[in-house]
């Protein structure tokens, strides 16, 4: 069951970025907002496409690169910005590097070992704040041909790696006697949330939550459920549904 689940999360969270940004600095403000560009080889001739995704939270920088290059493999990456500059580092070397220049577009050059060329991106838009998620919520799951049964939410939101990241627990007290640890991740587009949660790592049984809030009222309807609370017997089924509380 768990190889079954765990694809689903990975595929949830590939919206979150291309490139893991597990490491981040910066220096005298950020370049936040959406950067949509290209990339040019000086070598042999390719190209591409990039997006990135600058937010802030509680005063640390959400980052998100989208991008396919030869020069950024599955890797840790460590993204640096100032006012005016960007920086993608690999190993502690620059691999991306751009400065702010006028209408704001990033102009900028990239190097490895397999390929060196230029690379530029233009802001686009100014992207929402993300809103804290931490605190209580109260809800309920709901199984075809079965009462709801009460949900509860106990979530913390922080910044880890330059990606917002979701701890918690889970209570069933209907059908589990002990809360059950989770570990998420969420993104947040104009007036709403794309949350995704999992039992932690070693927790049983296997649950597997995935919705689309509204920001501005902070609920949940209509968020989908899988959960294997038993290895001989299907997944079980069911959409799910939550109001923020309180801290």
């Amino acid at each position: 069951m768990r190889s079954t689940l765990l694809p689903w999360f990975l595929l949830s969270c590939a919206a979150c970025g291309d490139i893991d940004v597990r490491s981040v600095r910066t220096r005298d403000g950020m370049l936040a907002g959406e950067w949509t560009g290209s990339w040019q080889s000086l070598q042999g001739g390719g190209d591409g496409m990039l997006l990135l995704r600058i937010q802030d939270f509680g005063g640390e920088p959400v980052v998100g690169v989208q991008i396919s290059h030869p020069c950024l493999p599955p890797a840790d990456y460590e993204f640096r910005a100032t006012a005016s500059t960007f920086e993608l580092l690999a190993a502690g070397e620059v691999v991306f590097g751009a400065v702010l220049g006028p209408e704001r577009t990033l102009v900028g050059t990239y190097g490895c070992a397999v390929d060196t060329g230029a690379w530029d991106a233009t802001w686009q838009r100014t992207l929402p704040d993300p809103v804290d998620l931490s605190g209580q919520w109260l809800g309920s799951v709901a199984v075809p041909d079965l009462p709801p049964r009460t949900l509860v939410l106990q979530l913390w939101q922080t910044v880890r790696s330059g990606a917002l990241v979701i701890e918690g627990t889970l209570r069933l007290p209907e059908v589990m006697v002990q809360p059950l640890a989770i570990v998420g991740t969420v993104q947040f587009r104009d007036g709403a949330f794309d949350l995704v949660l999992v039992s932690a790592a070693s927790a049983f049984p296997l649950v597997h939550l995935a919705a689309l809030g509204d920001t501005p009222t902070r609920r949940i309807t209509g968020g989908q459920l899988q959960a294997a609370i038993d290895p001989s017997l299907p997944l079980v089924q069911a959409t799910w549904e939550a109001q923020w509380q309180q801290r």
